[in-house]
C-alpha cells in the first residue's frame, strides 16, 4: 500500500493560519482598545456603584474579554440588597450592568434593632434603631437573627401569615398606607399612617378582608377622617368606631 505524501505547502498554510489566530487573541486579549473603560451600571438605588464595582472586580485596564458574565451575575446575586443581575459586554470597551434591587416589604422590630426583610421573609439588612431606618410597614413580630444572617420567626405560622398579609396589601395597593402590623393568635392588628386602627380575624378571609378594606379606607379618606378604628372581628361587616 502506497502512504500519501505530506503535502507541505498545506501543512504550512495550516500552521501559518493557527499562529494568526493565536496572535489575533493575543491582541484582543490583551490591547488596551478592549479595556472595560466604559461602565453603565443601571437599576442600582440602594447599592452604590462603587460597591458593585468592587465586588465584580472591574478594573478600567481589565480586557473586556477576561470578564465570565454568568459569574458576574450570580456574583451580584450574593449582595442581600439584589434580586438579579445582567451584565452585557459590548466592542470595544463597554461594560453594561443592569440590577434589580429587592423591595423591603416590611421592617421587622425587636428591643433594639430593625431588620429590613424581602417579599420572601428573608434576611435584608438589620440597623441599629437609633440610625436612619428606610421607610416602610414595621411589624411587631418575635425572631431571633441567625449567626448566618438568617431569621428564624419564633412562630413559623405567623411567618405563612405576615407573608400572605404583606402579598394581600400589595396587590390592594394599602402596603404604602399601612405604619405598623402586630400578629395575633386569634387576630392581626395594623394602624394606617392617618392613625386608624385595623382589626382582622387571623382566619382564612384574610384575602377578602383586605380588598373590602382597601374601599373602606378610600371612604374615610374622602371623609378627611385621621382616627379610629375599623374592625372586622364583631360581626360579618366590618365595623366603624370613631
Amino acid at each position: 500500500m502506497k502512504r500519501k505524501k505530506l503535502n507541505t505547502s498545506k501543512l504550512i498554510t495550516l500552521l501559518s493560519l493557527v499562529l494568526m489566530i493565536i496572535i489575533f487573541a493575543y491582541i484582543l486579549l490583551n490591547s488596551s482598545i478592549f479595556s472595560s473603560s466604559n461602565i453603565k451600571i443601571e437599576g442600582n438605588n440602594r447599592v452604590s456603584k462603587e460597591e458593585i464595582i468592587k465586588n465584580l472586580d472591574i478594573t478600567d485596564d481589565k480586557n473586556i474579554f477576561k470578564y465570565n458574565k454568568k459569574q458576574m451575575e450570580e456574583k451580584l446575586k450574593e449582595n442581600n440588597y439584589i434580586e438579579s443581575g445582567q451584565v452585557k459586554i459590548g466592542m470595544p470597551n463597554k461594560l453594561h450592568i443592569i440590577i434589580i434591587e429587592k423591595e423591603i416589604v416590611a421592617i421587622l422590630d425587636n428591643d433594639f434593632r430593625y431588620t429590613y426583610i424581602d417579599k420572601g421573609g428573608k434576611f435584608i439588612q438589620s440597623v441599629d434603631k437609633s440610625d436612619k431606618v428606610e421607610k416602610g410597614v414595621i411589624v411587631n413580630i418575635n425572631y431571633e437573627l441567625q449567626e448566618d444572617k438568617s431569621i428564624k420567626f419564633e412562630n413559623e405560622e405567623y411567618k405563612k401569615i405576615l407573608l400572605n398579609l404583606l402579598e394581600c396589601l400589595k396587590k390592594e395597593n394599602l402596603n404604602k398606607k399601612i405604619k405598623t402590623i402586630s400578629i395575633k393568635n386569634e387576630t392581626i392588628e395594623m394602624t394606617t399612617k392617618e392613625n386608624i386602627k385595623v382589626i382582622l380575624p387571623n382566619n382564612s378571609k384574610l384575602n377578602y378582608n383586605i380588598s373590602m378594606l382597601g374601599s373602606i379606607l378610600s371612604d374615610l379618606q374622602g371623609k378627611y377622617v385621621r382616627s379610629g378604628s375599623v374592625d372586622f372581628t364583631l360581626g360579618n361587616n366590618p365595623i366603624y368606631k370613631p
